[in-house]
């Protein structure tokens, strides 16, 4: 595909870089916007923002080490792998953190910022498609893509970015207007859609159980988590 987005002399910009980045800056302005409807100072509000992406980037990259079974992943290249399902629990450990020492609403804050993660993640999709990282199994519908040594694979990346870019609606303009649990409808409604999309998948994404991928099971935990919460 097209991993490197602009080259000058020795300096590189990878697209999947740039794209994570406007994925994180879309769903951030959005946020600010909203800032006042979460209760929230400008100080509060960037305080938070910061405890979440630290949360965040430590929580993905541990649970990049820990589905490929191998610790130097976290020092080798600290631009790449990254496991979403990782992010989503470091952050909210991180936004554990912060209510205490910010004194927020965290109900609340966490509806908000859940409805925000499907636009980021979207936009960071199609980072994954760029680099030709995360690409589908072999397909001969019309759509497919060049990608891996196959002329023709499912450009899951496309997928997952669509229904990430309807669940994000759907949370941010119908669900939190009338004031609906977000957190737990995202989060459940996104582990439907990875379970589904890992079985078109064909890279390599760390050895599961019974059959499934790590991010399947994953998936399967985060249901009954949301499931379980009051």
């Amino acid at each position: 595909m097209y991993p490197t987005l602009l080259t000058v002399g020795p300096f590189s910009l990878s697209t999947y870089g740039v794209l994570s980045a406007a994925g994180y800056a879309a769903a951030i302005t959005w946020l600010s916007r909203r800032r006042e409807a979460m209760g929230l100072s400008e100080e509060k509000f960037w305080s938070l923002v910061y405890w979440l992406f630290g949360g965040i980037i430590i929580g993905a990259k541990l649970a990049y080490a820990l589905v490929e079974r191998d610790i130097t992943v976290l020092w080798r290249d600290p631009r790449y792998g990254f496991v979403f399902y990782g992010g989503v629990a470091g952050a909210a450990v991180a936004g554990l953190i912060a209510r205490k020492r910010l004194g927020l609403d965290y109900r609340r804050c966490a509806d908000y910022f859940a409805a925000a993660m499907p636009l980021g993640h979207a936009i960071g999709r199609l980072g994954c498609l760029g680099a030709g990282c995360c690409f589908g199994s072999h397909t001969d519908l019309p759509w497919g893509l060049p990608m891996a040594g196959d002329p023709s694979r499912h450009p899951v990346q496309l997928y997952e970015a669509g229904l990430n870019l309807g669940l994000f609606f759907v949370a941010a303009y119908i669900l939190l207007p009338r004031r609906l649990p977000v957190f737990r409808i995202v989060v459940a409604a996104y582990a439907v859609i990875r379970f589904a999309l890992e079985f078109l998948r064909d890279d390599p994404r760390g050895a599961g159980l019974a059959g499934l991928s790590p991010s399947q099971l994953f998936a399967l935990v985060a249901l009954l988590l949301v499931w379980r919460l009051k």
